[in-house]
């Protein structure tokens, strides 16, 4: 598996379906072909890189260098909070895929999140086997676990007790609550120029207290992505992780949120849905609890709704 990964990084042209042959063993989960897991495996939705005494601006400088020098794209950085930063890169295996299905654009961006705690620096990484089976992606995200693993290390998962691959693919954090494919739609648009056009207007006079961290121009021409960073209200970016980002391993790679501009479409996960699956161990009551943070969705939702405000 190892070779494919360095096959992939030298982009020799091995066409996509080749490449979903060699990695591809498969069972059926929601009528779409996942890679196998074991029964009982549990998946996490972080990867923890290293914790360890060191120096934060040095750490992201050796980051940045080490995941460019090994194969994958810088898209853009931001720090949501004093000693947090975020990473957002791809790789060109990625862009690929995103081709097949929607799910995929949630992947494409891969964000690494770089947090002081207690006087170290944890490095820790969005786990592509979690995305793969919460996005209901049929395509294989295993190359990308693998390259990110052989730059950055793999200590251990975490950010919940684990989930099984069908619990993924189907989940909700409560009866009632969004699913995967329940997006929200911001606007649609009679053509992509169109869409793009109010987005960036948006982001220009930062409605909503929306900034932008990335943007990402796929090859069909007529898909968009952007990284959004929430800096104002109860839905903000600080406002999630004074609420429940309060563990000993800090959830920082779920930063920035994702919007897509699709064929005229603009729209996002659901924040009832991706904020319980960046936490979905958060309890029903007390500090650590959906209850903490009860507003938080709602807010979200507005400050999304506000960047096409007028548009």
């Amino acid at each position: 598996m190892h070779d494919v990964v360095k096959i992939i990084e030298a982009g020799n042209g091995m066409t996509l379906s080749a490449l979903c042959r060699i990695f591809s063993r498969s069972v059926i989960v929601w009528g779409l072909a996942f890679p196998a897991l074991a029964d009982d495996a549990l998946l996490r939705p972080y990867v923890l890189s290293s914790n360890v005494q060191g120096d934060m601006v040095k750490t992201v400088i050796e980051l940045k260098e080490a995941l460019t020098g090994g194969g994958f794209q810088l898209l853009g950085e931001y720090s949501p909070v004093a000693d947090r930063h975020v990473l957002v890169v791809t790789n060109a295996y990625l862009k690929r895929l995103a081709r097949q299905q929607v799910g995929t654009l949630f992947a494409v961006p891969q964000r690494i999140g770089i947090s002081r705690v207690e006087g170290k620096i944890q490095v820790a990484y969005t786990n592509p086997a979690y995305q793969q089976h919460a996005f209901r992606i049929s395509g294989d995200l295993e190359p990308v676990r693998l390259q990110l693993k052989r730059i950055l290390g793999e200590q251990e998962t975490f950010g919940a007790e684990g989930l099984s691959a069908t619990a993924l693919a189907s989940y909700r954090y409560a009866s009632g609550m969004e699913q995967f494919d329940d997006f929200l739609h911001l606007g649609r648009f009679g053509s992509h120029a169109r869409a793009l056009a109010a987005v960036e207007r948006g982001l220009a006079a930062r409605r909503g207290g929306i900034g932008a961290v990335f943007r990402i121009d796929l090859d069909d021409a007529d898909t968009t992505l952007f990284g959004l960073s929430l800096t104002e209200g109860e839905g903000s970016d600080r406002a999630v992780i004074s609420a429940v980002d309060i563990r000993p391993l800090k959830h920082t790679p779920r930063f920035p949120y994702t919007l897509v501009v699709r064929q005229g479409a603009v729209f996002v996960l659901h924040p009832r849905f991706r904020l319980p699956l960046d936490f979905p161990d958060l309890e029903r009551t007390g500090r650590y609890s959906f209850t903490a943070m009860i507003r938080v969705p709602g807010a979200i939702e507005n400050s999304l709704r506000s960047l096409l405000d007028g548009s």
